[in-house]
């Protein structure tokens, strides 16, 4: 269910570019500060492409993506 979540939200094409890459999904959540009972408040997604290569070209044909490096 999250992944049709995650696709959704990032729309089909990243989507597909992703997975069809094989690059690794890296989700951050954080539980509600309010409603205990909401599972996700927030969840911010990162995908881990380690040819750098791959990476300015994926954030040139996304330029809604930033890009953040390792440190």
């Amino acid at each position: 269910m999250e992944q049709l979540w995650i696709m959704r939200e990032l729309g089909e094409q990243l989507y597909k570019t992703v997975e069809e890459n094989n690059w690794t999904w890296q989700l951050l959540r954080s539980s509600s500060q309010t409603l205990p009972s909401d599972t996700y408040c927030r969840c911010d997604i990162y995908v881990d492409i380690q040819d750098s290569k791959h990476a300015t070209h994926f954030v040139l044909k996304y330029p809604s993506a930033i890009l953040i490096e390792k440190t």
